[in-house]
């Protein structure tokens, strides 16, 4: 009497394996998980402290945050997880005296995460560091 208890079993713990399988792979089609993120780093270092940029925004694929102000060093930290399709270039835009500017970052294939620190100066110049990560640019 017990082999039928046994073979009772296995179906059912076969279906639950197989319905954890599929919801695992629906999730992963839905959004992108583990090192997709892009983690952005934003410094404003001008010369003197009276200055400030406007209307920042950053797009990573699908995926943006927008602000209205950064004062003149203050750095602001945001992670943007764009779509298992979307494209990873970082595209910047904030506004410096009245001028409205851009900078497109590095380019990566899907399921690649990275960090980045954009550090702009008082003339509005951008330099960039980045890695891909797992790794940290402290």
């Amino acid at each position: 009497m017990t082999v039928p208890r046994v073979v009772a079993r296995r179906p059912a713990r076969l279906a639950c394996s197989g319905v954890l399988l599929v919801v695992s792979l629906l999730a992963t089609g839905c959004r992108v998980w583990g090192n997709d993120v892009v983690k952005i780093a934003v410094k404003f270092a001008p010369s003197g402290p009276d200055r400030q940029l406007t209307d920042l925004t950053a797009v990573v694929g699908s995926d943006k945050y927008s602000w209205d102000v950064l004062h003149a060093g203050a750095v602001r930290n945001i992670n943007l997880l764009p779509g298992p399709r979307d494209d990873r270039q970082l595209l910047f835009s904030y506004t410096l005296d009245g001028r409205q500017r851009f900078w497109d970052g590095p380019k990566f294939d899907a399921g690649t995460g990275y960090e980045i620190e954009i550090t702009i100066d008082g003339d509005g110049k951008v330099t960039a560091r980045h890695c891909l990560l797992p790794c940290t640019l402290n």
